[in-house]
């Protein structure tokens, strides 16, 4: 009887408690959607994270450049990259999850240089009369270029927003999210300087997890994270997260 006591007292106690199956994701630096200098990684990685928990699992988050996490998961080094936008040339090798969030893009402007800034407009061939900031590589300078726009060439979008500042070019296209948060970082104290019109510039771009198809059990990696995420969007902890981090952008996405 004695030496049955220490085995009754520790299944009494229970034993160690079963770890969570660990995830490896890669992705990379683009605030304030993620970011290694941003509070738990940014509002993407606060997402990722908390719905792999509700599904049993921990994450390890991999920083590296864009192809290179695009490589990380097609070879199964990872389970998922993100975030990322489904493509058809990605949808050949990849499966992506439902979006975690929707991405827009806007034109910004400067209050004082355009206290009367262009209505909503139906075409951007009336906005040709603007000077329109552009970055080598983005999506949109073809779009311009179809148009006629007349595009000045900065070296990234703080640059563009100081531009605007300065009087020396009229708008500058960015998403929202990306945008207030530049303005907030580089220009603290002139917040209430900046506004967008409000037409989009195009259509909603759904983010989300481009999951690999090599990695071990992806596919029930894959089911338990949808499963999870559904159960955010229903119970409002997604538009949560999202408010927290984007107060300033309404409505939410």
């Amino acid at each position: 009887m004695r030496r049955l006591l220490p085995l009754v007292f520790a299944l009494s106690l229970g034993g160690p408690a079963a770890a969570q199956p660990a995830v490896e994701l890669a992705t990379g630096e683009w605030p304030p959607y993620v970011s290694q200098s941003l509070p738990q990684d940014g509002v993407f990685s606060q997402i990722v994270r908390q719905a792999f928990q509700r599904a049993g699992y921990s994450v390890h988050f991999t920083y590296q450049s864009w192809p290179q996490a695009e490589a990380a998961a097609k070879a199964g080094r990872a389970a998922a990259a993100f975030p990322y936008r489904p493509t058809p040339e990605r949808e050949q090798d990849f499966d992506f999850s439902a979006p975690l969030m929707r991405s827009t893009s806007y034109l910004f402007y400067h209050k004082p240089h355009m206290p009367h800034p262009p209505p909503q407009f139906k075409s951007l061939d009336e906005l040709r009369g603007y000077r329109v900031a552009v970055q080598l590589g983005y999506w949109y300078i073809p779009l311009f270029q179809q148009h006629k726009l007349n595009t000045l060439l900065t070296s990234d979008e703080v640059n563009a927003l100081r531009q605007l500042q300065l009087g020396r070019l009229d708008l500058a296209p960015m998403t929202l999210e990306r945008g207030f948060f530049l303005i907030h970082s580089a220009l603290p104290g002139h917040e209430k300087e900046f506004g967008y019109i409000p037409t989009p510039l195009d259509k909603e771009t759904p983010l989300g997890l481009m999951f690999s198809r090599g990695y071990p059990q992806v596919a029930r990696i894959r089911e338990d994270f949808a499963r999870a995420l559904e159960s955010m969007e229903k119970d409002g902890t997604l538009k949560a997260i999202y408010q927290r981090n984007f107060p300033e952008v309404t409505p939410p996405r």
